[in-house]
Formats: structure tokens, C-alpha cells, sequence
């Protein structure tokens, strides 16, 4: 009903109470009582969301929003409940498929309208009384699906009704109705249907131990905060950098040879510093106690060196001729002096990776490596 302009294509089953209106209201009420019996017998098996019953007054209108075959089957159950032994009550009934559309009624209640209940009210206008007609469109439809049903109806011809509108009818015959077949609810309706009920009875075994409810939350929650911290992975812990670190010499490499093992370099050992004299201001006392790594590794010429960029994920140790010069971040530049170096970063539970660099003075060389 929320999608008020859309069309929908429908079984509808139209029934009439033959001589209706001449009878007593006793008799009336009487009968329209028989027609409630037989319909709540024959439509027990139809879901009622798959179905809509107008009360015509003298009838009823049936649309089956679902299978085809729920019009078939109400006809036949209507065929058998007249036939049976003691009716006294006679119908008219047609049958067909076509377009119609849900609406609100003035009591607010569903309601169609459309071609398709127009033309099974204008078959239901050709058929004696106790017979069941279709239209041309339920019969092709209905005879597709099993060639038994094909078998159940009969061709009546055309007939015209008093739009002059010309309507090819098929006879429903006496033909024993076929079995059938048992509504299976759709798999996802099942599971949910399934899983409603398992959830209610949770809940209400639950409501009845509040204890124990309160001890599921805990569970629960404690195993969604584990399961979120293994998920994440964090970068391991890492000592801060060495307040001084010498600065690595370079490395001398023969023009047509390899790097000579890191074995055989022999650096020079930086002169130690020996000016003892105290700062003569708390200022400097600062800028000497945050800033001792970076003076350390700053050569003594800045216009005679040349700069080592690095950008290592997550995190590595950073080695300069096998000295290790810093962990890298914080580390992200090395001032070194032209010459040839083997460039090593570390990093536990990894390959280390290395590569050799011929640095010249005011050269820029950026070391990118992510360890995986």
C-alpha cells in the first residue's frame, strides 16, 4: 500500500450469489454466510498477505497478489462445494489475470481497482449458475505451468460483453482437481522466521535471569575489545635514539670494484670533546641538553656535505657502514660527507634491507622502504 502508483498483475477470482437481490433478508444473511464457509475453507492454505477480499454485497472479489495457481484452486474448491450433497447455495464465478492497482477504500482498508477486476467481473457475467469461466489471459497463463491444468478447461468461445468488448471464455470441467502441491515458505523467510523464534526464546530465558544477562554483556563486551586489539597491529616498541651517535665515515671504493666489506673500513674515531667550561646562561644549558643527537651527527662542514632522506614504515634501525646511526622514525635525515656508504636498516621479524650510495656534497638521496 506504501506504493501507491504502482500497477501490479493479479489472479482475481470474481463470485456473484445467483438471485441475490430477490431474496428475503433472512435468506440473504443465510446465504452470504454459506458463501464466508466455503471461501474461509478453500482460502485457508493462501498466506493472507497474498491475498485481498472485497465484499461486493451480492459476492466477493478475490485478488491473489502471489502464485497463479491460488485462482485455480479456489475455483475448483468452489466447483466441488456446490456440487456437494444438500447446497442450496448457487454462484457465478469468473476468473482472470491482468493489471490492477491497490488503494484505500473509504473505510481506509485495501481495496483494487483496475482492467483486471473489471474483465473477471465481465466473465463472471457469461457463466451459468455453479459454473466457473476464465478469461483468454488466466487460461494461457495457467495452462503453461502444468499441461493437468491445461486439461481442466474447456473452450467456450467468444462472447461480447455490453461494452462491446469481445471475450474468448474457457469452462472450468468436472475433471477430478489435481493435487496440490504444499506452500514451502522462501529459505530466507524460514532463516528469519528461525531465527525470531530462537531470539525470543533467548530473550525470554534471559528476562528471567537479569544475573545472567549481566554476565553475557560482560563476556560480550571483553571479547569485542580483544578481538579489536588483535585486530589492529601496532608498531613495536623502540628505545629512543642514543643521545650522540659518531658520525659514520665514508666508505672508500676503488672505481671499478665492489664496496669493500664493512670488516675492513676503518674509521677514524672522532676527536672527543674536551670543552668542560659550564654554559654561561640556563638558556644554553637547554638548547644543550634537547639538541646533543643532532649536533652529533652534523658534520663539521654543512657546505661540504651532502643529505641521506628516509622514510621507513613502520619503523626500522638505521645503520651507516655498520653503525648504527638512529631508529628511523624519528630519524628521517642524515648529514653525511661525500664518499660511498653502505645504507643498512633493521628491523626484527624482517629482511634487512641495504643499499649502497656514492654521495657528493650538497647531494640529496631519499632511502624509501616499507617492511611486510
Amino acid at each position: 500500500m506504501s506504493s501507491g502508483n504502482r500497477n501490479f498483475i493479479c489472479t482475481v477470482v470474481f463470485i456473484d450469489i445467483v438471485g441475490f437481490s430477490k431474496k428475503a433478508v433472512a435468506d440473504q444473511l443465510r446465504i452470504k454466510q454459506q458463501l464466508n464457509d466455503v471461501l474461509g475453507a478453500a482460502l485457508q492454505p493462501v498466506p493472507p498477505k497474498d491475498r485481498i477480499i472485497l465484499d461486493t454485497g451480492d459476492g466477493a472479489a478475490v485478488s491473489f497478489l502471489g502464485d497463479p495457481e491460488d485462482g485455480l484452486f479456489l475455483g475448483l474448491a468452489l466447483r466441488d462445494a456446490l456440487a456437494a450433497d444438500g447446497n442450496t447455495l448457487q454462484l457465478r464465478t469468473g476468473i482472470n489475470l491482468g493489471p490492477v492497482r491497490l488503494v484505500k477504500d473509504i473505510n481506509n482498508q485495501p481495496n483494487i481497482i483496475g482492467d483486471g477486476i473489471n474483465v473477471a467481473q465481465r466473465v463472471m457475467d457469461f457463466a451459468a449458475p455453479n459454473q466457473v469461466l476464465s478469461s483468454r489471459s488466466y487460461y494461457e497463463v495457467i495452462s503453461a505451468l502444468s499441461a493437468e491444468h491445461a486439461k481442466l478447461f474447456t473452450f467456450e468461445g467468444s462472447r461480447t460483453d455490453k461494452h462491446v468488448r469481445e471475450h474468448e471464455i474457457y469452462a472450468l470441467g468436472n475433471a477430478p482437481a489435481p493435487q496440490r502441491a504444499p506452500r514451502k515458505k522462501k529459505a530466507h523467510a524460514a532463516a528469519f522466521e528461525k531465527l525470531g523464534n530462537t531470539a525470543s526464546t533467548a530473550r525470554s530465558g534471559l528476562m528471567r535471569r537479569p544475573w545472567l544477562t549481566t554476565a553475557l554483556t560482560v563476556i560480550l563486551i571483553l571479547s569485542t575489545a580483544v578481538l579489536i586489539r588483535t585486530s589492529v597491529r601496532n608498531p613495536a616498541k623502540v628505545d629512543a635514539p642514543p643521545a650522540a651517535i659518531e658520525e659514520a665515515a665514508p666508505l672508500r671504493v676503488a672505481p671499478d670494484s665492489r664496496p669493500a666489506p664493512a670488516a675492513e673500513v676503518k674509521s677514524p674515531a672522532p676527536a672527543a670533546r674536551t670543552d668542560t667550561k659550564p654554559d654561561a646562561t640556563p638558556k644554553a644549558k637547554a638548547a644543550k641538553k634537547t639538541e646533543p643527537a643532532a649536533a652529533a651527527r652534523e658534520p663539521s662542514d654543512p657546505a661540504n656535505t651532502g643529505h641521506v632522506r628516509l622514510n621507513v614504515l613502520p619503523w626500522g634501525e638505521v645503520y651507516v657502514n655498520d653503525r648504527k646511526y638512529g631508529v628511523a622514525p624519528p630519524l628521517r635525515d642524515i648529514a653525511l660527507k661525500p664518499g660511498a656508504y653502505r645504507i643498512e636498516v633493521r628491523n626484527p621479524g624482517f629482511a634487512s634491507y641495504v643499499q649502497f650510495i656514492d654521495l657528493d656534497a650538497g647531494e640529496e638521496i631519499k632511502i624509501v622502504h616499507r617492511f611486510r
